[in-house]
């Protein structure tokens, strides 16, 4: 395992990972980031490739939240994508439709121009388990084949199903070969060291202590200070610095992953022979798939309240042998978590505080896809070369909490996304 990332089969995996010094000194640039995420690297490629001067501040090491510790399942669109077309009619409608294979267009050229190794994989199986889920999934994939007749879109019913995935739990599914999976830590190192060979400057271990605001920004660290005329937020929920505008507009909800031992290619063939990413449909969901090396990799959302479980595999390992009772007695060889932000109002949050300090958060589980969107689209409305999507984000109304810059506040939002949760579990059952 990589010094410094928190225990995971990501981290054991990663390879190589170039280290970045702390910053030290005063700097200056055109754009600072503070966040070594997707959005932060993403939005430094963008910038960098546009001819801005970037530095970036990471607190831990690159892709140590969530952007290095998720399911790793690349799926179309964003979470409030609805919600954006109806605020905005026809043109939101549009720019949806727009967006909907923007972030993986984007990671597939960046996997090429900066030859990342991540073990890109297509094909996204989204499963139903109730007929109301069923007729839900065939009706979106009537929607889908209509608007993107060249995704690769295939339903599948109940025996076709059992043939692909071995097991007969759910009652069909959605195939689209244009998602798919990776290796998120991977992506984050690559995009790290695309950044950097255009000339970023990426500092590791550079928590901010402060922000003096301005014309140019001041961004303070321990034993530096960067001045610069732009500054993103990219840290999504580790972001801890008091930015009225930002305050009480999300909760962190807490999503864990384990993963098997090895198996022999007789029982993946059995299990997975496609080596599809597979979800389920209910809102509160389990997502699972293949390693590169023989692994399967089961995710869940465990709990939206903060509590963290005393063991992950007691939570999810029942969830994954009611799938797959073929993997009783395999051994689980790691667990892990994280952290993740949901918006009060769904839409992920994006856009600027006065002229020049800019904001990327709350992807609700969709952060391989929209992190890295997100990301470019606000390096381009830094760079002045497009503002067109930012400015729907920008101008979508940010639900917050009330009292949101009192400290009680987080517990109440989490509250009530718990509440929230539940009510979707107990319909997820019908």
């Amino acid at each position: 395992m990589q010094a410094g990332y928190p225990s995971s089969w990501y981290a054991q995996s990663v390879g190589a990972h170039d280290d970045y010094s702390a910053l030290s000194g005063s700097q200056q640039a055109d754009v600072c980031i503070i966040g070594g995420g997707f959005t932060g690297l993403s939005a430094a490629c963008t910038l960098m490739e546009a001819g801005k001067s970037v530095i970036l501040l990471e607190a831990h090491q690159v892709g140590w939240g969530a952007s290095g510790r998720n399911g790793g399942q690349m799926i179309r669109g964003f979470v409030g994508q609805e919600k954006l077309a109806r605020r905005f009619g026809e043109e939101g409608a549009k720019a949806v439709d727009a967006m909907m294979w923007a972030g993986h267009d984007l990671i597939r050229r960046r996997i090429d121009d900066y030859g990342i190794n991540c073990d890109l994989t297509p094909g996204w199986l989204e499963v139903a388990s109730t007929p109301r889920q069923l007729a839900s999934l065939y009706h979106h994939y009537n929607e889908m084949e209509t608007k993107f007749p060249d995704r690769g879109w295939h339903f599948m019913g109940v025996d076709e199903l059992r043939a692909t995935m071995g097991g007969d739990q759910f009652l069909g599914g959605l195939l689209s070969m244009s998602d798919g999976h990776l290796h998120p830590l991977k992506l984050c190192v690559g995009l790290a060291r695309g950044a950097a060979s255009k000339g970023a400057s990426i500092h590791e271990h550079s928590p901010v202590t402060g922000i003096e605001p301005g014309p140019r920004v001041r961004v303070m660290t321990a034993d530096g200070d960067v001045t610069a005329d732009h500054l993103l937020l990219a840290a999504n929920v580790h972001h801890q610095l008091p930015i009225r505008e930002l305050t009480g507009t999300s909760s962190a909800a807490a999503s864990y992953m384990m993963a098997t031992e090895p198996l022999d290619s007789a029982l993946l063939d059995e299990l997975n022979p496609k080596r599809y990413a597979i979800c389920d449909t209910k809102k509160v969901c389990d997502y699972f798939r293949m390693s590169s090396d023989g692994r399967v990799l089961f995710g869940g959302r465990v709990n939206y309240s903060g509590r963290k479980p005393k063991s992950v595999q007691a939570k999810l390992l029942p969830r994954l042998l009611k799938i797959w009772p073929q993997l009783e007695g395999v051994k689980i060889t790691h667990e892990w978590g994280g952290r993740l932000g949901v918006p009060y109002g769904q839409v992920p949050l994006i856009g600027r505080v006065g002229d020049n300090i800019w904001f990327g958060a709350g992807y609700t589980g969709h952060g391989v896809n929209m992190g890295n969107l997100a990301g470019d689209m606000l390096g381009q409305a830094i760079a002045g070369t497009s503002t067109q999507h930012f400015d729907l984000f920008a101008k979508m109304p940010k639900r917050r909490v009330p009292f949101g810059h009192l400290s009680c506040a987080r517990w109440l939002g989490q509250q009530a996304v718990s509440l929230a949760v539940f009510y979707y579990w107990l319909k997820d059952r019908l």
